[in-house]
């Protein structure tokens, strides 16, 4: 059960990368999301499981919010694209997704201090709040 928590926490592995690991799990989700239509009970669903997943990957890897999960940047980034079928509104969205998981405005910040697995997974959540809900203002207004 180890090596699955563990291959699911790191995004596949892709939270090995030497550098970057958060925007290449996103990379890789970003992919992942292109190609499957992910309705929103998935991502839900995915998202409580993830709260699973990253406890336990910290656990697992002996280290609070380590760089090396990204199953909670797959999770943020599923939200940020849901529903999207223009590659201009999926890469922008993608972009924002970024930005809102690395700069962390307030309160976004404030989410990381929660313990465990709640503080992996919810400001990567509210990342992809905030990015879909830009583009969905965006789209609006256009």
């Amino acid at each position: 059960m180890n090596t699955l928590t563990k291959m699911l926490a790191t995004g596949f592995g892709s939270g090995y990368a030497p550098r970057f690991p958060g925007t290449t799990g996103s990379l890789l989700a970003a992919v992942f999301a292109w190609f499957v239509e992910l309705k929103a009970g998935h991502i839900i669903f995915l998202c409580l499981v993830g709260v699973y997943i990253c406890g336990q990957g910290e656990k697992i890897l002996d280290s609070t919010d380590s760089p090396h999960i990204v199953f909670d940047e797959f999770c943020g980034l599923f939200i940020a694209v849901w529903q999207l079928d223009s590659i201009g509104h999926f890469f922008t969205a993608f972009i924002l997704f970024r930005f809102f998981d690395m700069v962390k405005p307030f309160p976004i910040n404030k989410l990381q201090e929660l313990p465990g697995g709640w503080g992996v997974m919810v400001d990567d959540v509210a990342a992809g709040l905030a990015a879909r809900t830009m583009i969905y203002l965006y789209m609006m207004i256009r």
